[in-house]
């Protein structure tokens, strides 16, 4: 991860300064002439710990060069800290030089991905060790990291037998799981194909999105035809086609880690109306676990 020298937060506070210590004339780029103020350049950093490997860097920000290199101490608020230094997670100096003629400088934190559980919500509290005249009021002299476990997509995990839970199946088919199948699609990347989600006949297409770690979420490429209106209410609607597609901004994400998804999506025809919107649970299970529910059911 390489520094943000213009850090939204960061600009957002100095922006602040440089309206009340511009100088010159207004035609010309402003200049900071107010106070150095030393601080992180945000309040709270959230961590996808992935490996055991992968060293993260925290700004440390200066609102004013110096002529020559600063040291900044930063100090573990153990009261206000779950995750456990030299088991969760290290630092590899908790003093930070800012370089002479340089704003930034990067702590380094490096957090242990196989001692960190999915379901943990370890925090690291840290706080500046700096002058008095150097802390900007109540402004970031402190910061809060999170350490989260994170899975590499492997989209292959997402193929063959898994069992859906689907607050459709319980309203309209009466069985509230059911044993499905699934394959890659052959044209569309990081997408698996759910054969006869609902309705024998009627395969849907989703896409894993892995563009941000720490938000694994999924789409429907496109609105598709998740059964007959026939099928669905015994009688025909419209075209008779009942249409699946996913809400903006639902919610729909997948765990890497644990192997399943959560999906929700709206149901409707064409020219007719919206049926409702509902929720799907897809996880993932063994050959032998599929056997099993064919011959014993759930």
């Amino acid at each position: 991860m390489k520094i943000d020298r213009f850090h939204k937060s960061f600009i957002v506070a100095l922006g602040t300064l440089l309206l009340a210590a511009m100088v010159g004339c207004q035609t010309e780029r402003p200049i900071y002439n107010g106070p150095n103020y030393i601080m992180f350049s945000a309040e709270r950093h959230d961590l996808g710990v992935i490996d055991n490997e992968e060293w993260f860097e925290i700004p440390i920000a200066a609102t004013r060069t110096a002529e020559h290199d600063r040291n900044v101490g930063v100090e573990i608020i153990a009261a206000r800290t779950s995750a456990i230094y030299g088991m969760h997670y290290t630092i590899e100096s908790t003093t930070v030089t800012i370089p002479a003629g340089e704003l930034v400088a990067p702590l380094r934190i490096k957090g242990y991905a196989d001692a960190i559980g999915v379901a943990d919500a370890l925090g690291i509290t840290l706080r500046l060790v700096i002058d008095k005249e150097d802390e900007w009021e109540d402004y970031n002299t402190e910061t809060e990291i999170y350490l989260h476990k994170c899975c590499p997509l492997d989209i292959n995990a997402f193929t063959g037998y898994a069992v859906l839970t689907s607050t459709w199946t319980m309203q309209y088919m009466n069985t509230e799981s059911r044993l499905v199948k699934t394959h890659l699609d052959e044209e569309l990347a990081n997408t698996i194909v759910v054969e006869d989600m609902y309705y024998e006949g009627y395969d849907i297409s989703i896409t894993f999105l892995n563009e941000n770690r720490l938000e694994p979420l999924i789409e429907m490429p496109e609105a598709q035809v998740v059964g007959s209106t026939g099928e669905a209410f015994g009688t025909i609607y419209g075209n008779g086609k009942l249409m699946m597609t996913q809400p903006i901004d639902s919610g729909s994400y997948y765990s890497p880690c644990e192997g399943f998804l959560l999906q929700y999506v709206t149901l409707y025809v064409d020219n007719v109306g919206t049926v409702g919107t509902y929720a799907n649970i897809l996880e993932w299970i063994t050959d032998d676990e599929a056997e099993r529910i064919m011959r014993e059911g759930f």
